[in-house]
């Protein structure tokens, strides 16, 4: 990319024990910025923007980090940047602007903690409802009980229904995982629209905000949207398993 109306930016993260680590990227103005997705058509708006995505990245998801490890018992991870920089460069390479500061990190009370288990349980808790609801539904189905043409099958037939069942337990059910993938794709559209409206009003700090959600919840599409797959699979496979069993019981008994 090369021309007057483009740009190339550094982000330096500088860690507590002197390390640090420098991302490099660039963009044009007038059109969406890799990092934060905002237009900007300054050398200040993209320096602020990069500036604040970056930094509101690494402390929201230290937050987020601390928090599973409270409620898991674990030791608190460390913050991991100390301090940020961003510099931004004109098309020629010249200096532009730049700005640095350190890192405050957010503080984990007790009572966000609370908060955070609350909605663990309420999300166990959904689950386990939905699974209560499945076995009763299959019960209430009533699925046949296969007699095997030749009885000394019984066991083994028996056994590949368990395992067959014992699958589908392991994972999450399809129901599940759409529901997850829906809730993820929902948080991104919503933020996105969000981060459009902060865009247009100018209010930099807010579409920063928004593209930080972005950000934390776009992977959350790509995992469940993968879980998704492994679980159809995982289902199909016990369907397979079903089938064999099935196929088994017809077998007429052999004669000795």
């Amino acid at each position: 990319m090369d021309g007057p109306d483009t740009y190339s930016w550094e982000i330096t993260y500088t860690r507590f024990d002197g390390t640090s680590r420098v991302d490099r990227g660039g963009g044009q103005f007038g059109s969406p910025e890799e990092v934060t997705g905002r237009v900007c058509r300054t050398f200040i708006e993209v320096g602020t923007a990069l500036f604040d995505v970056s930094c509101d990245e690494i402390t929201e998801q230290h937050y987020h980090d601390v928090l599973d490890a409270l409620v898991e018992d674990r030791p608190e991870p460390g913050q991991p940047v100390q301090r940020v920089g961003a510099v931004i460069f004109d098309h020629e390479g010249a200096e532009r602007m730049s700005l640095a500061a350190p890192l405050v990190y957010r503080t984990v009370s007790v009572t966000d903690v609370e908060d955070y288990r609350e909605q663990l349980a309420e999300w166990d808790r959904r689950d386990a409802e939905r699974r209560a609801r499945r076995a009763k539904a299959a019960a209430d189905a009533g699925r046949p009980s296969i007699q095997p043409l030749d009885p000394r099958l019984r066991g083994l037939i028996s056994n590949l229904h368990l395992e067959a069942d014992t699958v589908r337990e392991e994972i999450f059910t399809p129901d599940h995982c759409r529901e997850q993938l829906a809730l993820a794709e929902n948080t991104v559209s919503a933020a996105t629209a969000a981060r459009t409206a902060a865009e247009a009003s100018g209010n930099i700090p807010e579409a920063a905000h928004a593209h930080a959600y972005i950000q934390r919840w776009q992977p959350r599409i790509t995992r469940w949207a993968s879980m998704l797959e492994l679980t159809t699979e995982a289902y199909m496979d016990a369907a397979a398993v079903d089938a064999e069993a099935e196929r088994l019981a017809n077998i007429p008994p052999i004669e000795d």
